[in-house]
This record gives structure tokens, sequence and C-alpha cells, in this order.
């Protein structure tokens, strides 16, 4: 009964170690301090030193099964006039602070490599399932508090630049930050450059929009600014903040309509050119969250709005509503590439294409299309997912707290 009782105060200590008073915690931290001190030292102490310490250990122990306030506290000052000056017992706060680092971080690339990992949608090619990086225009920049209250709930922030002198731009660029995020540069004829805290795509579409950027037939044409002129007055939506369950695939198959994600090793995402600028941005990436359309051996061919897996539409209920259009869903539903205008596309109108079912599990192939078909750059262009890409299935959206947060589709 003893050890039982005295497990369940464990249990409680350790549990709800901020709810207990100051002499409780007190109690439990020196017992755990001469419980390591003992095991670390036992063969560099003298028999005296570990007596000593052994017989503190069993009175506080015994003191915290009764719940015994003014024992515990007694006990805690003489173990520290006693222990105190005994070798190593008083650790160095410097040294205790790196151990403790390096153990939460050992723990989490632990987790991380073999269990989750958090993953930022950089892209709206899952949309509106999942968000990815959005720039809205507006008319003014709303008050500090109104920003704050933004970020923490929506994961948004607000960016404006103004032209301090005639100007044009010169280049576009974008590269990670902080290792969840991205970042994009405007660079200027002047010298100057605006930071963006958004993928390429989304600062490219909203140029457009501002009628900075215009298409041509040889690529793209980068407009100028006057003096005073608003650069980019916006507020800049982050992407969805998902985990991925890199553990599931190990005990069960993909599954056809599953959100998952993939790196891109062995896909060639940039030789095929997709007739939409605002996917340029996609081309560089090294993991992509796409939906699993198709699995090995199924035959595939889109046949607008719909996905037909072998020789029937698809119907997977995720698969569905994107094959549906309805709103919010893009209203083209899965839409089909033509062989004249994308050559070396993957599939295209010429016919079904085959996923290569192999006897080599890491060879086996899979189809990966976004939801948002019109901006997306996927299978239909750059061919399958074989399995060792494959890291697992989105499983969770982490932040921000918006109508997404919660279990993955």
């Amino acid at each position: 009964m003893k050890y039982i009782k005295r497990i369940l105060n464990s249990i409680l200590d350790n549990a709800f170690a901020w709810f207990m008073p100051l002499w409780r915690r007190n109690a439990r931290e020196t017992a755990n301090s001469l419980r390591r001190y003992i095991r670390y030292n036992e063969h560099s102490l003298s028999q005296e030193a570990i007596t000593t310490c052994q017989e503190h250990l069993r009175g506080i122990e015994h003191a915290l099964l009764l719940w015994d306030k003014e024992e515990c506290t007694r006990l805690v000052k003489l173990a520290d006039v006693q222990c105190t000056p005994m070798p190593g017992y008083k650790r160095n706060a410097i040294v205790e602070m790196a151990e403790s680092f390096f153990v939460i971080m050992v723990i989490f690339l632990g987790i991380r490599t073999y269990y989750v990992q958090p993953f930022r949608i950089p892209t709206g090619s899952m949309q509106p399932s999942l968000n990815g990086i959005i720039v809205h225009p507006v008319e003014e920049v709303p008050s500090f508090p109104r920003r704050m209250w933004d970020m923490l709930t929506l994961g948004s922030s607000y960016v404006e630049a103004t032209a301090d002198n005639a100007k044009s731009i010169i280049g576009i660029e974008d590269h990670p930050k902080y290792l969840l995020f991205t970042e994009t540069i405007l660079s200027f004829s002047d010298g100057s450059k605006v930071h963006i805290p958004s993928a390429k795509g989304a600062v490219i579409q909203y140029l457009k929009d501002q009628g900075k950027i215009t298409e041509t037939l040889t690529g793209i044409r980068l407009g100028s600014y006057r003096p005073g002129e608003t650069i980019i007055r916006a507020r800049v939506d982050a992407g969805d903040m998902i985990l991925v369950n890199r553990l599931s695939y190990h005990f069960r198959k993909p599954q056809r309509g599953e959100t998952f994600v993939f790196d891109t090793r062995g896909i060639n995402t940039s030789m095929q050119r997709p007739s939409s600028v605002r996917m340029s941005d996609q081309q560089a990436g090294t993991h992509y969250i796409k939906r699993l359309c198709g699995l090995p051996g199924d035959s595939l061919k889109v046949q607008e709005p719909h996905l037909l897996v072998n020789g029937r539409p698809a119907n997977e209920p995720t698969i569905a509503r994107v094959a549906a259009g309805q709103p919010p869903y893009n209203k083209c539903g899965y839409q089909q590439l033509s062989h004249r205008s994308q050559p070396l596309a993957y599939m295209t109108d010429l016919g079904p294409v085959h996923l290569q079912n192999t006897t080599n599990p890491a060879m086996r192939e899979y189809a990966a299309l976004g939801d948002n078909t019109t901006n997306s750059l996927d299978t239909r262009y750059w061919g399958p997912v074989r399995q060792y890409n494959i890291i697992g299935p989105a499983c969770f959206t982490l932040w921000p707290f918006t109508a997404h947060w919660g279990s993955i589709e």
C-alpha cells in the first residue's frame, strides 16, 4: 500500500507541479537532486557521504508521503547545509541549462524525424482545403492592437511600402526564413529592396492585380513606380501550419483521397513550365503537399470536371468535392491539360496514364493533384510520386486558429 501511495504522490507532483505548494515542490526537487547525486557519484564518494545523502533522501521521501510540511522544510534546509559542500552537488546553472536544452533538442529532433513533422504551406495549390500564403490589398494598415490580434488568431501580418523616387522592379526572389516561413524580396533599379513575408507566387499575383506585372509571349514585364506611389499595402495571411504523421505509412498503405506530403527527390518540377506565372514559386519547392489521387496500378485520366480512376469518376468524398466545383472550390473541378500547349506534360488529353505497381516497393507510383487545379503544379505536369518520396499524411492543422484548425481530411 505504501508503494502505491508513493507512486500516486509522484504522479501528482509531476503532473500538477505548478499547482503544488512551494514547500512540496522544494522537497521534491531536493529529493531528485539527492537521488541523481548518489547515482552519478556513488563510485567516487566516501561511504560516509553516501550514507548522509541516503538518510536525507529517505527522510524527505517519507515526509512527502505523509504530506508533512514542517518535516519537509526542516529536512530540505538540513540537506542544503550538509550536502551543498560535497564536491559536485551544487551544479553550475549554465551547465544545467545546457543539458536541459540538449535533452529538449534531442527529444524534438527525434519526434520530428520519426513521428510528426511541422510543415508550412507556402502556396495556394490546396485551397480551399488548406490555405497557402495569400496577399490581400487593403485601403489602410489598421491600428497596432488590431494587427496583434490578427497575427495571433489568423497568422496575418501587414506590409506597406511607398516609392521615395522613380524606380523600376528589376527582380523578385524568395527564400526560406526561420525554417518555417518564406520571404519574397522585391529589388528595384535604385538599389532599394522591399521584404514581403509571402511566397513569390502570391506577390506576383498581387503585382499583376495592381497592373505592375504583365504576361507577354516571351515572359513577364516588370513595372515601374512614380515618386510617392504605393508599392504595396496589404495584409499577408500566413499559410496553414500542419503536422505530418511520419509513422502512419509504416503500419498502413497510403489511401486515395487523403492529403499527404512528399519530397521532390528525383522529380524534375522545373522541367514542365506551366502557363501561369502564379505557379513559378512551386517549381523550387523541396516538399509538396497535395491530394493523393492515384495508387499503384491505377489508370488515371482527367475528363473535366472529373478525375477518372480506372475509367470511372473517383468516388472518394475529398476528390468528389473538388470535381463538383461547388463554392468555395474552383468551379472548373479537375482541369485537363492540352497536349498542344503542354507537349511535355505527363497527363494530357492524349489518353490515360498508368501508375506502376512494381515489385520494388520504393518505386511504386502515386498521383498527387492539388485541390486548386488552376494553380497547382502537380502530377499532371511532372509525373508520378514514387513511394520513397512519401513522408506521410497531413493529420492536423496546428495554426492559425481559423476554420481549418483541427484534423485534416
